[in-house]
């Protein structure tokens, strides 16, 4: 496969991280003024011992009753202000997702799921 080699974060007075540390999550918490819930858990460590535990992928099509799945790929809070970082989050109109216009619009959709690999970080693809 093709390694595609993850963007740098790039807002004012943030340094580029281009992978997830404790600093990078830590310093996104505080820029995007969210409660650093992630942090009070343990972080990257007790992520990290989570897994070690075993989890379970859990995959699914769904809509979003609650607030439209903004939080995805629209600008959300919508309360807030675009040019707030953290806020825009991808090119979906806030006025998109409305669980009924999907539901009528797609009654039938479905999705497979295929090609799903999994191992030790670096040992899904050819290098």
């Amino acid at each position: 496969g093709k390694i595609i080699d993850n963007s740098r974060a790039n807002f004012p007075n943030f340094r580029g991280y281009n992978s997830i540390s404790d600093s990078f999550c830590n310093d996104q918490k505080t820029l995007f003024g969210d409660r650093n819930d992630f942090e009070a858990k343990g972080g990257l460590k007790a992520l990290g011992a989570a897994l070690q535990r075993g989890m379970v992928l859990v995959m699914s099509l769904w809509d979003d009753h609650e607030v439209y799945m903004l939080w995805l790929d629209s600008d959300y809070p919508v309360t807030s202000s675009p040019t707030t970082p953290g806020v825009a989050r991808g090119p979906c109109s806030t006025s998109s997702g409305r669980p009924a216009d999907v539901e009528s619009q797609y009654p039938n959709s479905n999705v497979k799921f295929s090609n799903i690999k999994y191992g030790q970080i670096g040992s899904t693809f050819g290098h």
